[in-house]
């Protein structure tokens, strides 16, 4: 897998998951056991609008041909997929979200491993991915 292939994964799942948080929070609460209370509702909204800005951000990186920009957005994929992960394992563990929070963690996870490939592969794979 190269760092485009990875950044257009990461972005669509990014930018698929803000919608829908800024759309249909209630909805997309509905799954994991979550009431949509108004405060709530605020809040995954908030968190929508964060993943769709990211989102974008790694659409429009899949293009960039410097490695020193790649690497530093690859490092926040790691960080902040990271911490959503810790997150979400924490609050599925307490009982906040239901154990369909686990395919979260996984989804995290995946995408923290990926990240941390393309950041191993360093600059070549980004070269052979133009």
């Amino acid at each position: 897998m190269n760092i485009k292939v990875y950044l257009t994964i990461a972005a669509i799942i990014a930018i698929l998951y803000g919608i829908a948080f800024v759309l249909i929070p209630a909805e997309m609460l509905q799954p994991y056991g979550v009431l949509p209370e108004p405060h709530v509702i605020l809040a995954i909204r908030l968190l929508g609008s964060a993943f769709l800005g990211f989102g974008l951000i790694l659409w429009f990186a899949r293009d960039f041909q410097d490695w020193a920009a790649v690497r530093g957005i690859l490092i926040a994929s790691v960080v902040g997929d990271g911490v959503g992960g810790l997150v979400i394992a924490w609050g599925t563990i307490q009982g906040t979200v239901n154990t369909l929070g686990w395919l979260n963690v996984i989804l995290y996870a995946l995408l923290v491993l990926g990240a941390l490939y393309c950041l191993s592969t360093g600059s070549r794979k980004l070269a052979s991915a133009h």
